[in-house]
């Protein structure tokens, strides 16, 4: 006789892990935050472009070579003049006197903004500064999405359809990186595109022979630094989110935080010297291929304010480490901590 044992009921595996991606990309569109934060993109791209289309006009172009014209007949007597009041100073008792008169800088046609509207010279420069801003958009709604969950209690109703919390939580950053760099994405195609039709409505007359912009940076390599920096901020206002689990309260931190630390503290304390580890800092030189700071540097003839530098490496480098950290707080905080 022959016994028939039925076969172990299959152990569920739970939602494939694209699939839980996917349902949080899609909660996170149908959210109307979400159509807010792209139409402000649009309209902060479009209104960079109006500004630019305004700067670069033949008639700007026109009064800008009036005034570069008029300072370059004007700078042999700026020298003069300063060489006269260089003399007097001598001859009244002060034989060290030095105005630098020799070291005047002659008029420039670039510092006069007398630059060929070229399109990727345009791209480049809305690019770095629209970044910032379709970053901290893509924050936002990052940590907008979670904190919401939390407060209207569906994140523990998810959590019962699929218990495992850090697929959850690394689903919800992949999420919120993937729309971050989407947002950078919409807003830096429609500058390119912007750009391009500048250049051609605004080509100056070649007769002006105005010098090209200069530039040691690729613009390709400058577009995706700038989409980094969206999925970046998108990640960190999840892990925010899941820390704080308040919307306000996230934007009022990171507001606070702004305004008395990057913008009150940063150069009170040390004298300057703790930009190089302020997060803010270490975005521009990452975005921006380096940036530049003016601290206090002491030595034999006293202190005194110089220029110094934060590297691209510093800053993509403070990035990495500052990101992964705020990652892993954020899942072991919401793997432990209680939902209600």
């Amino acid at each position: 006789m022959t016994l028939y044992v039925a076969p172990a009921p299959s152990r569920p595996t739970g939602t494939p892990y694209p699939a839980l991606v996917g349902v949080e990309l899609r909660r996170l569109w149908w959210r109307r935050l979400t159509k807010v934060v792209l139409a402000m993109a649009v309209l902060l791209t479009g209104v960079a472009l109006y500004g630019t289309y305004q700067s670069t006009s033949p008639d700007t172009i026109a009064e800008r070579i009036d005034n570069f014209r008029q300072s370059t007949a004007q700078f042999p007597q700026m020298v003069k003049d300063c060489q006269q009041a260089e003399a007097q100073a001598r001859e009244s008792g002060d034989p060290a006197a030095d105005f630098g008169c020799s070291r005047m800088p002659a008029p420039n046609a670039q510092d006069w903004g007398l630059v060929s509207p070229e399109a990727g010279a345009l791209t480049a420069g809305l690019s770095g500064t629209n970044a910032y801003f379709y970053a901290f958009l893509a924050f936002v709604l990052a940590a907008s999405f979670v904190g919401a969950e939390f407060s209207a209690g569906s994140l523990g109703t998810w959590l019962t359809f699929e218990p495992r919390r850090l697929r959850v939580a690394s689903a919800k950053l992949v999420a919120a990186g993937l729309a971050g760099g989407a947002i950078a994405v919409l807003g830096l195609a429609l500058t390119s595109l912007g750009a391009w039709f500048i250049s051609r409505v605004n080509e100056p007359d070649p007769t002006l022979q105005l010098p090209a912009a200069a530039s040691s940076d690729s613009l390709t390599q400058l577009l995706i630094r700038c989409v980094v920096a969206a999925v970046v901020a998108g990640i960190a206002g999840v892990a925010l989110g899941l820390i704080v689990r308040n919307t306000g309260a996230i934007v009022g931190i990171v507001l606070g935080y702004g305004v008395i630390v990057e913008g009150l503290l940063a150069q009170g304390l040390a004298h300057g010297r703790l930009l190089p580890w302020l997060p803010l800092k270490n975005v521009e030189a990452f975005v921006e291929r380096g940036s530049t700071y003016f601290a206090e540097v002491c030595g034999a003839n006293g202190c005194q304010m110089e220029q110094m530098t934060v590297t691209y490496t510093h800053g993509w480098v403070y990035l990495l480490v500052a990101g992964v950290a705020l990652v892993v707080v954020a899942s072991a905080v919401f793997r432990r901590r209680d939902l209600g």
